[in-house]
């Protein structure tokens, strides 16, 4: 028996189902992809987009034909015509920023804070049996995925953080606040902190000046725990909550100010030694931090006597891209640079 032809399908219903399932096609790779990758983001960067779906849906129109004039604007070069097709892409760019900063602002969640390193393995290990295994072998994943969602928060957040230039010195005060060494702190670096330690205000120091006697260095040991950093004759210090005092000194001949109470002392300056010689005291110099990066120093709250511990963000021995550290001025342990002054001729008097 002959079978009827099929229904003609309209022009509309055509590119409508056709519409569809391209979008169907899209957020179900967007899904699949921000599934697979969303752990790791929050591991390195210590952010989420959770509307990222709608995100990229809104702009991969725009992203194919940015991609299109960005072809046609390279086969157009040699013939000097590739002007329209480069303003184009541009304008199409500036709408995917825009797009893109718009859904942005009403993201729910943006830091997250740290996570567990164990919770990133354990995550990883299920997406491999996930995606290698191909028979009910795939069920394994489970507790290997809900261990790692169940160890997200098993981490502890450093007690104060380190920049690698030692210019800039954070510990969080309680109350989301995020103390700093510097009024005028890099602003790329304490977003990233403060992501990573779920602050969301910033306390620049307080400087006293040396002549007025407000503020002596010397009582570091009566500010209570949560003090921001207060600066005086060349030094500043603050206390974390957990009772500890940090200094920060700028230069090494006023490291000894604190030996006699501090905990932690940063010293910026590449020339500069552990002048305390207490194992108590955790002296950083600008010439250590050259040459392991920034650093994360825990204080141990259990027990006072107990000397800080400090973790740098590059190991020993160097891998092959971290080998130019060890070359730059600070890391030898020499002074900055200063241009020779020309000498002063006194002109001759003419005859």
């Amino acid at each position: 028996k002959a079978r009827p032809p099929p229904p003609k399908r309209s022009l509309p219903g055509f590119l409508t189902r056709k519409f569809l399932l391209a979008a169907i096609g899209l957020a179900m790779t967007s899904i699949i992809a921000g599934s697979a990758t969303t752990l790791f983001a929050i591991w390195h960067f210590q952010r989420v987009s959770p509307l990222s779906l709608f995100a990229n849906l809104a702009v991969m129109p725009i992203v194919t034909v940015v991609m299109f004039l960005a072809v046609a604007s390279a086969l157009l070069m040699p013939f000097g015509l590739d002007w329209p097709a480069l303003y184009l892409m541009g304008k199409g760019l500036t709408m995917m920023i825009a797009i893109s900063g718009w859904i942005s602002e009403r993201s729910p969640v943006d830091g997250v804070g740290l996570i567990s390193q164990q919770s990133v393995l354990l995550v990883a290990i299920a997406l491999v049996i996930a995606t290698m295994a191909t028979t009910w072998l795939r069920l394994a994943a489970l507790p290997f995925a809900l261990a790692g969602l169940l160890t997200v928060s098993d981490t502890r957040t450093p007690d104060v953080l380190i920049s690698e230039d030692a210019r800039l010195v954070a510990l969080p005060i309680g109350g989301g606040e995020l103390a700093v060494s510097r009024q005028r702190p890099n602003e790329f670096t304490v977003d990233n902190w403060k992501r990573a330690l779920t602050s969301e205000t910033i306390v620049v120091p307080e400087v006293f000046d040396n002549s007025d006697g407000q503020f002596d260095v010397a009582d570091a040991v009566e500010l209570p725990p949560g003090s921001p950093f207060y600066c005086s004759s060349g030094v500043c210090v603050a206390r974390h909550m957990s009772g500890a005092i940090i200094a920060y000194v700028e230069d090494r001949k006023d490291t000894w100010k604190a030996c006699g109470f501090a905990e932690l002392i940063v010293v910026n300056d590449a020339t500069a030694y552990d002048a305390c010689h207490n194992p108590l005291v955790l002296v950083i110099t600008k010439r250590q931090l050259a040459r392991k990066g920034s650093a994360a120093v825990f204080f141990d709250r259990q027990s006072a006597t107990t000397p800080a511990t400090i973790s740098f963000a590059v190991d020993s021995p160097y891998r092959p891209w971290h080998t130019q550290r060890r070359y730059s001025r600070e890391a030898r342990g020499l002074a900055p640079f200063k241009k020779p002054e020309k000498p002063v001729v006194n002109p001759q008097p003419s005859q």
